[in-house]
């Protein structure tokens, strides 16, 4: 602008120059001549005149317009002062009467309304930037507090790695890890304690090396994936071999490893069950003794003649027992030989082999001390204490061992009880088939020898608690306890004789259920873990399940299954109070804590019986019932004296 002003000022001073020139002259013209020249041309004169007043005219125009522009020039200069310093306070009238000054002050109010603009989205871009900032600040505060909290995770991860690879190394089961081929890649400690093979001698190999060869096509890798995939775990019992060749039973689960989401890897934790499964078998085989037992009492209960008492007991033993020969002999008073009241079995199907036992005395003195309960005796022996003949000695003998039972009535040896076996007895059917030649003698009898038959049938059961408490040397003799004091308190209630004999066997079995129980947990010591409690607190319904199918009484089983029960109600497994419970579950409960609490265990010192007693007192009313506490206390006091 300041170039534009300058031309129009030289502009405006060449005109000036030439008009003042023109007024010079005029005014020579008018001093020397103004007279003659006026006198002479007059018009001329009027027209220099003229002239002269026309040009001073345009000189007062011009001087009025210059003024005006240098005004406007001045206004336009502050515009774009103001619009240089963002001031942008325009006038409301910016027309001017010079159309290039207007063009300009339009063309800057233009220039300062776009800048104005431009300024107005920058700080609307800048405020958005801030606030785009300030969510980054406020992401990068969460960021860092969130690595802290990663860090922190990491760390649990890290120490939680660390407690699973400690269980897995010390977990008494064996840990492997499959490959999707099925190759070992992974074995813990437990596998060389257990199978005997060391990590290097199986890792790399497919698992099929460890199965027990006649137990290979068991196992289906395909198979085992599937339900992997499909249930998220794979049970399966199935023999596995040891180094030497041996044979272990196991339980196995399969799983996807924690390792491997993708299910490359699998995870197998291997049980030895052999134990278990040997003391199952033993418990199946005696549960089924304890039937046909059970089964033959009731038979016998209800039948009057002797005779089928005599068919009963030889059939029991060799149609349900399986023996080869059973042979029922007895004999009068005054008799010198035993009869055959009655036999049974393969044996006595051959001919001459029945007529051997016709001419046994009743004068032997083969039953003398011990020998009373019965004995068993070698093929031979049998021939020789009896004198006996063999009908054909060139005949196959048949059988190997021989039981022989006596069998008394009123304290006199009145018959005589001869079990065949092809091969040797075992303890649980010696004492199966002592209940049984007692059974047979009581119902023979149907008074006294009752008694006997409870005493041979409660042996058994002793027998079966005491290879079950064989398991802990701390635990032995307590079942018997627990009975004996049971007995004691019931007496003291007054309860009859046959409540008396329910509650010394609910005693003897009431914790049978044990067998069940991991030898990790019941032999464990220190406190319990909270899963490990559970799985004790099995034991009372795995007790139901073992005596449900004896045949026992409603009274017998509902002490074994309700012992751990509360008077309040705050016991297990059901949580049962005093008035669903009956005397009998909480005379077994009273007698149980009395002998828990001043025996040793492998977690703790035994307590006296005064602090026993004080124990007792102080959960009376809770936990025990008030009145057994009472009877139970006075006993101990009498028992005891201060």
């Amino acid at each position: 602008m300041g170039t534009y002003k300058r031309k129009n000022i030289q502009k405006h001073g060449i005109l000036f120059l030439i008009l003042s020139f023109l007024l010079a002259i005029s005014y020579l013209l008018t001093k020397q001549r103004v007279a003659s020249f006026v006198s002479e041309k007059p018009v001329i004169t009027g027209l220099i005149i003229f002239t002269f007043l026309t040009s001073l005219f345009f000189v007062v125009s011009i001087a009025i317009r210059y003024k005006r522009l240098l005004s406007e020039l001045k206004h336009t200069e502050l515009l774009a002062s103001d619009v240089r310093e963002e001031k942008y306070t325009f006038a409301n009238d910016i027309n001017t009467k010079t159309p290039v000054i207007d063009s300009i002050n339009r063309a800057i109010i233009n220039v300062a309304e776009s800048k104005k603009n431009q300024l107005s989205q920058l700080c609307q871009r800048t405020e958005q930037l801030n606030e785009m900032n300030t969510e980054l600040n406020d992401a990068y505060m969460q960021l860092e507090s969130s690595y802290g909290q990663l860090e922190a995770v990491m760390d649990q991860l890290n120490e939680s790695e660390k407690r699973y690879h400690s269980l897995v190394v010390n977990i008494p089961d064996i840990v492997l890890s499959l490959d999707s081929s099925g190759n070992i890649t992974y074995a813990n400690r437990a596998c060389r304690e257990i199978l005997k093979f060391r990590r290097h001698d199986i890792v790399g190999k497919p698992f099929q090396y460890i199965i027990h060869p006649s137990a290979n096509e068991k196992f289906d890798l395909v198979n085992l994936k599937q339900n992997i995939e499909k249930n998220g775990n794979h049970h399966i019992h199935i023999p596995l071999c040891k180094k030497d060749g041996s044979l272990i039973l196991t339980e196995i689960k399969f799983t996807e490893a924690i390792e491997s989401p993708e299910m490359n890897f699998i995870q197998a934790i291997i049980r030895d069950v052999t134990e278990q499964k040997r003391i199952e078998k033993v418990m199946v085989e005696t549960n089924a003794r304890l039937k046909i037992i059970n089964s033959l009492n009731h038979k016998l209960a209800s039948t009057t003649e002797q005779s089928d008492i005599y068919r009963l007991c030889v059939n029991s033993i060799t149609k349900e027992m399986g023996f080869l020969g059973c042979m029922y002999l007895g004999a009068d008073k005054n008799d010198r030989h035993y009869k055959i009241m009655d036999h049974s079995g393969e044996y006595f199907r051959q001919p001459g082999k029945l007529e051997q036992f016709y001419n046994i005395r009743c004068s032997s003195t083969l039953f003398t001390g011990k020998n009373s309960e019965g004995i068993v005796l070698e093929r031979d022996m049998l021939f020789q204490y009896f004198s006996l003949s063999e009908a054909n000695p060139n005949q196959e003998a048949g059988f190997s061992k021989a039981f022989i039972q006596e069998l008394r009535s009123y304290g006199e040896m009145d018959g005589m009880l001869i079990v065949l076996s092809k091969s040797s007895f075992i303890q649980e059917e010696i004492d199966a088939l002592r209940s049984i030649g007692h059974s047979t003698a009581v119902a023979v009898e149907k008074t006294t020898h009752l008694i006997e038959s409870k005493n041979n049938f409660v042996k058994t059961i002793d027998a079966l608690v005491a290879a079950i408490e064989a398991r802990d040397q701390y635990t032995r003799g307590h079942s018997q306890r627990v009975s004996a004091l049971a007995v004691k308190i019931a007496y003291r209630f007054g309860m009859s004789k046959q409540q008396v004999e329910e509650l010394r066997i609910a005693g003897i079995l009431h914790d049978i259920g044990k067998v069940g129980i991991s030898d990790s947990i019941l032999l464990k010591k220190g406190s319990l873990t909270n899963d490990e409690y559970e799985e004790i607190k099995k034991h009372p319904g795995i007790s139901n399940k073992i005596l449900h199918s004896i045949g026992l009484s409603e009274r017998i089983l509902k002490a074994v299954a309700f012992h751990h029960e509360h008077f309040d109600g705050g016991g297990y497994p059901f949580g049962l109070t005093n008035e669903s419970l009956g005397y009998e579950p909480q005379i077994i409960a009273v007698a149980d804590a009395f002998d828990a609490m001043t025996s040793l265990r492998p977690y703790k010192k035994p307590m006296s019986w005064q602090m026993a007693v004080y124990e007792l007192e102080r959960c009376k009313g809770s936990q025990f019932h008030p009145d057994i506490v009472d009877v139970m206390v006075k006993m101990l006091m009498e028992e005891n004296p201060i």
